[in-house]
């Protein structure tokens, strides 16, 4: 993790955990549904697929288009995962892919199979994350890693935090966690991936540095790291699940502490550049 002169991080996933949320939010983009008494049904297997105990794991990709016309509930649990071996994502680098990375990939494809309308999804998507600042409900975040944070800004030339989450869903959860001084831009509905490939050029660009320079952190490899892969920048994929994607990505961690760890090597190398450790 030499060399690192400009990261750029994830938000949900990545810079807290919350394991449970996705439970919430199955049981709110299905109520009222006609499926909601089959509930129990959705739930084992959005757990199934988190765990990797079903044939559709975290690390396929599947077709948003397929018609499920007429499908019965059982046919639309039966999912067709695309299994990549290729150890790049070209070939899937299309809005008619999904990918399966974390929770929140698991409720939005359960809610593509199942025909639930957008505006149900979008609202219940904003209850959910509400709930996840409430008390009863709280994210596990790390003061430790957010203090790590802010030390790595004050030795790169460059700090992002890009999310896919909308401002008004992402913003309290910034503040909650403490990032709005450790990033010099923070860009709320990123698009992700095809947005992060937009705004390279220009990263590149602004801070006069090559591709290897450049260190991405998230948890959904396909939106997070992909991008920065190519160029040949380094990445680190945290998530507390196996993810059975077939990338060579620079390091796995699956805890906040664990990355934490890493980000400290990335600190210690940025100090050493500017000779700031004796």
């Amino acid at each position: 993790m030499e060399h690192i002169k400009v990261i750029i991080c994830d938000l949900d996933g990545t810079l807290y955990r919350d394991e449970k949320f996705y439970q919430r939010f199955i049981s709110h983009i299905l109520k009222g549904s006609v499926f909601e008494a089959d509930e129990a049904i959705i739930q084992q297997k959005a757990e199934a697929i988190l765990l990797g105990k079903d044939p559709f794991t975290l690390g396929q990709f599947y077709d948003r288009t397929s018609d499920l016309t007429g499908k019965s509930l059982e046919e639309r649990l039966n999912i067709k995962g695309i299994v990549n071996t290729e150890a790049h994502f070209e070939s899937y680098l299309d809005r008619k892919y999904g990918f399966m990375a974390d929770a929140w990939s698991v409720v939005f494809m359960l809610a593509n199979q199942l025909g639930i309308a957008s505006d149900v999804v979008d609202a219940g998507f904003v209850k959910v994350r509400e709930e996840m600042l409430m008390p009863e409900y709280a994210i596990e975040v790390s003061e430790q890693l957010v203090k790590v944070l802010g030390e790595l800004a004050k030795y790169t030339e460059g700090m992002y935090m890009l999310t896919n989450t909308n401002e008004p869903e992402a913003i309290e959860f910034t503040k909650y966690i403490g990032l709005e001084d450790k990033f010099d831009v923070i860009k709320y509905g990123a698009d992700k991936p095809f947005g992060l490939m937009n705004v390279l050029p220009d990263i590149l660009n602004t801070h006069q540095i090559d591709g290897h320079e450049i260190l991405a952190i998230g948890d959904h490899g396909y939106n997070d790291l992909y991008p920065v892969k190519v160029l040949g920048g380094k990445t680190i994929l945290t998530s507390p699940y196996q993810i059975q994607d077939h990338m060579d990505w620079s390091v796995r961690v699956h805890t906040l502490e664990a990355l934490k760890g890493q980000l400290e090597e990335v600190l210690t190398h940025c100090k050493n550049r500017e000779g700031r450790i004796a």
